[in-house]
Parts: C-alpha cells; structure tokens; sequence
C-alpha cells in the first residue's frame, strides 16, 4: 500500500488513460506496440485538455508513457496548459500482453483457445508472456515514488498519462490489493484524481480518489 502520509501539503495527483489509438479502433491489443491517435482520439485528448485548462490551470508537471498514443496525449494537453516540459517516464509504460500482443480478442481466443481460457479465469497473470501481478504491481509502487519526489520538490498538481493496464496496478496499490479482480473501468482519455490534504504540523493526514474513470466531464 502507498503511505501517502510521508507526503506534507495539499496537492492532486491526476492520471489520465491516452486517447483512442488506432490499435483500439480496431480492437487490437496493444500492449507495447507502438499506435498513434485516431482522429477520435485526437478529439478526446482536446477535449479532456479543455476540462483541465478550466479546472486545473495550475498542473506544474506533466508526464508521459513514451508510447506514441500516450505521449500524443500529453502533448496535446501539454499545449492548451501552456505545460512545454513534458517528462517521459519509461515505467508508465502499458504492460506487456505476451502472446495476445497485436491480435484481436477474437483472433486470440481462435489461435490459443487454452490460454484464452486461463485468461478468463486469471487475466494477464493466464497469459505466457504477459507481465505478472508481482512485476505491475512494483512498477506502480515506482511510478508511485517517482510522483511523490515531484511532490516534494514542490509539484502540487501532477497530470501523468498513462495506459489502462497500468491504471489498474497505480489505484490497486493505494489500496493494498494485489488481485486482478475487480477491475477498475477505464476509457480513452478516462481520468481519475486523487487528492491529498497534509499538514505535519497539525498531525492531519488525508487522501482520496476524488475522481475515477472521468470522461464525461469533458463531454466524451
């Protein structure tokens, strides 16, 4: 579990999922094969800018997954928050999906229909290749640390774009949950926020998930 209580001030971390690529426009999945932004995706990633530069003009740092769907993302976002320094953080990565990467659900339930069937029982942990729950649920606790050092550094208001794999493992690790299920959902340009309000001084310490999945704010 993530002990936000290191932390002193206020401040909101908010991790957003990329916009539509064209590898989920064809329902491919991706994994880290590398997709650009449909046109749709495009649009998402403006409008999603649009409820930012209202609602949270003061994002001090930007980060990204150097894949080009996620990296497009931010540099859209990047350019209505006026946000030029944009950090590439390897660990936002998407998780590998193994076997599955690059084909349809339907090509891999046809082409491996044994590991199909674990991957309805077990998820990615059922899939040979796929990054385990052991190996996601570190790098969360690494992307974790990384955004909590930006915190201290002075960044109070963190925007990291990301992919909904890894989504997954950065909210199950604020809880201490370390099993595929439940799932969380998460569209494109699918949002969450997560508000911390410290004070060492006066012993108060406080967090919480104060947006999940949120893409109909900025009209998707």
């Amino acid at each position: 579990m993530i002990d936000f209580r290191k932390l002193d001030g206020r401040g909101c971390f908010y991790l957003l999922r990329h916009g539509e690529s064209e590898g989920n426009n064809g329902g491919v999945l991706q994994g880290r094969r590398d997709y650009p932004l449909s046109d749709r995706g495009r649009d998402q990633a403006r409008r999603a800018a649009a409820w930012f530069s209202r609602e949270a003009r003061d994002i001090d740092c930007l980060l990204c997954s150097p894949l080009a769907r996620a990296e497009q993302t931010a540099r859209i976002l990047g350019k209505e928050l006026g946000v030029n320094n944009i950090e590439v953080l390897d660990e936002l990565t998407e998780l590998d999906t193994g076997i599955f990467t690059g084909i349809t659900l339907a090509e891999a339930r046809a082409a491996y229909p044994t590991e199909w069937a674990r991957f309805q029982a077990e998820s990615w942990e059922g899939v040979p290749g796929a990054e385990c729950i052991d190996v996601l649920y570190s790098r969360a606790e690494a992307v974790w640390d990384l955004l909590c050092e930006r915190f201290t550094s002075g960044r109070r208001s963190l925007l990291a774009v990301t992919h909904s794999g890894l989504l997954q493992w950065l909210i199950k690790s604020t809880l201490g949950h370390r099993r595929w299920m439940p799932v969380f959902p998460v569209t494109n340009c699918g949002g969450f926020r997560l508000r911390v309000d410290n004070r060492a001084g006066e012993q108060q310490y406080y967090s919480e998930w104060t947006l999940i999945n949120s893409s109909q704010a900025w009209g998707e």
